[in-house]
């Protein structure tokens, strides 16, 4: 397809992300029934799985192409994950908050509409409670899969987003645990990620770590 030599980035993870949503419905209706949540973390890893050879493996294979080589994209593929091991972590770590998040407000849309609600004296305000809580889920969901992404493309607002979302996450569920010893509720993902985000390495990647040295040194 000649044409799509002169897409941009933008439109390349608009026909990415487009023909990812699209087979993951087909899937959904046509294959096996599975619950929505399940659902949920198949399709994450395939979405993230597309992105990573639309956006960042092909146009490394094109390059290596036009030098006259013939790449492999597995090979290409783990050069991309591998050349930045903590970043690719940190991502990971974040696209885990970006599942549940999102994988909670869709069990929060489904269970609106199933028929146990809607059979209750008052299904109407609870039913009303749960639509907001999946709206009010699905604001945390984008920001977490916002932090995923502008991680990715080095964006330095995305390294605070990632830490306060997995700060808070972190801090909540330990407080939690503590209210309830006998149960295990904390959450160790979250926990990783901040403990990586403070890392001078990542830091660095960001330009934090040598704005904070320039501002010592200038003092």
């Amino acid at each position: 397809m000649p044409e799509t030599d002169k897409w941009s980035l933008w439109q390349w993870a608009l026909f990415t992300n487009a023909v990812g949503a699209i087979g993951i419905c087909l899937g959904s209706l046509t294959g096996t029934k599975l619950t929505a949540d399940l659902r949920v973390y198949i399709a994450v890893p395939a979405i993230v799985f597309l992105n990573l050879m639309f956006l960042a493996v092909r146009p490394r294979m094109a390059v290596a192409r036009t030098a006259g080589k013939a790449p492999n994209a597995m090979s290409v593929l783990y050069e991309v994950l591998t050349e930045r091991p903590f970043l690719t972590l940190v991502c990971g770590l974040q696209l885990v908050g970006a599942t549940r998040s999102t994988a909670t407000t869709v069990q929060l849309l489904q269970t609106s509409t199933t028929a146990y609600v809607h059979n209750l004296p008052n299904s109407q305000s609870i039913s009303l409670r749960l639509i907001s809580a999946s709206i009010l889920m699905g604001i945390v969901a984008l920001l977490w899969w916002l932090g995923a992404v502008g991680l990715w493309i080095g964006r330095k607002w995305a390294w605070w987003l990632a830490l306060i979302l997995n700060a808070l996450a972190a801090t909540t569920s330990g407080i939690i645990q503590l209210l309830k010893l006998n149960e295990w509720l904390f959450d160790p993902w979250a926990t990783t990620a901040v403990v990586l985000l403070l890392l001078r390495p990542i830091r660095q990647q960001f330009g934090l770590g040598n704005a904070r040295r320039k501002h010592v040194e200038a003092g």
